[in-house]
């Protein structure tokens, strides 16, 4: 028992000198190197927080450059930068939306008379309303006209203009202004919708010609 013992004991001492053999490489250390306001370069293992202000780089044992931090930004940037970073972002929503409607355009639409003929029929729906608008407006002119007649009759009769009467002449008054307003607007309305029209199909027609030089450049 106290040979096995000895033994036992000779070889703990053995494998303990041998385990710094195979113990892990050291952790390399991360080093720092930034300029500060005096125009100093410092190179050290930690950092000041007054360096981060004006960024610094991270570097190897060897003086190589692994990462640079950039500086950091004032609330005043950051403010800007996220503004910058929106609008950016608005640009790319709006051109992926253009190229979507484009490609549904060109699929609802396979020739350039098919997209006249939907525009016709809008505009012709646009139309009718101005029509009908315009009917309105002569039938509301017509019972004001009746309205301001019969007032002129009770004053040439030197009778007294009864309150309901000037309120029924103001309402419509009111419903005239309302009408005609209306049918201004939607004459403009029309007038909008042709000038967009057109350009739609001037665009419509790039497209197609741009597409097509690109099937015939790829069945050449």
């Amino acid at each position: 028992m106290r040979r096995i013992s000895s033994c036992l004991l000779l070889a703990a001492v053995a494998c303990g000198m041998c385990a710094p053999a195979f113990a892990a490489p050291p952790t390399p250390t991360t080093h720092y190197r930034w300029t500060d306001a005096s125009g100093v370069v410092h190179f050290s293992d930690t950092i000041p927080s007054s360096a981060l202000a004006g960024g610094y780089d991270i570097v190897n044992s060897q003086g190589m450059v692994v990462r640079h931090v950039e500086r950091e930004l004032t609330p005043a940037e950051r403010r800007a930068a996220a503004a910058r970073a929106a609008q950016e972002a608005a640009v790319r929503r709006e051109a992926q939306q253009r190229r979507v409607a484009d490609a549904q355009m060109l699929t609802a639409y396979p020739t350039d008379k098919d997209l006249q003929a939907s525009q016709q029929a809008q505009l012709r729906q646009i139309q009718a309303d101005i029509n009908s608008l315009a009917t309105n407006l002569r039938s509301q002119e017509d019972s004001l006209t009746e309205l301001l007649a019969h007032a002129a009759d009770l004053e040439h009769s030197k009778q007294p203009i009864p309150p309901y009467v000037s309120k029924r002449i103001a309402e419509q008054r009111q419903s005239v202004n309302d009408e005609r307003a209306a049918l201004v607007q939607k004459r403009a309305d029309y007038a909008k919708t042709e000038t967009r029209f057109a350009a739609q199909l001037e665009h419509y027609r790039a497209l197609r010609a741009k597409f097509s030089s690109a099937d015939d450049g790829s069945q050449q």
